[in-house]
């Protein structure tokens, strides 16, 4: 019999859902990265565990759907040195926990 193995919960997602809510919060401009080089402009609208919303302004009719394992890199559309609204700071980890799967061993 196999013993169940209890993972931990994943505190990274819960710090990328933050980042994504203060982005669709603040509706400010953001320049999103794709893997394969591709660089897109745009607000976040809206976003869930495998996709993000952008839409070119906020009343968009048609946004476009961009996966999440597809993005490398979010920045500020417009400079680094405006300030971003996030939600709720004070629920931020002072310590996030790696979680190192042990390796299988072989028989």
């Amino acid at each position: 019999m196999k013993k169940k193995e209890i993972r931990p919960p994943r505190t990274s997602r819960k710090l990328q859902h933050q980042q994504f809510t203060a982005h669709s919060v603040s509706r400010a401009p953001v320049i999103v990265y794709l893997s394969n080089g591709t660089r897109l402009q745009g607000v976040v609208i809206a976003s869930d565990d495998y996709m993000l919303l952008l839409a070119k302004h906020p009343q968009d009719d048609r946004p476009t759907m961009v996966y999440k394992s597809a993005i490398s890199l979010i920045v500020p559309g417009n400079g680094p040195e405006a300030p971003i609204v996030v939600p709720d700071p004070a629920s931020a980890p002072d310590f996030v926990p790696i979680y190192m799967p042990r390796p299988r061993r072989r028989r």
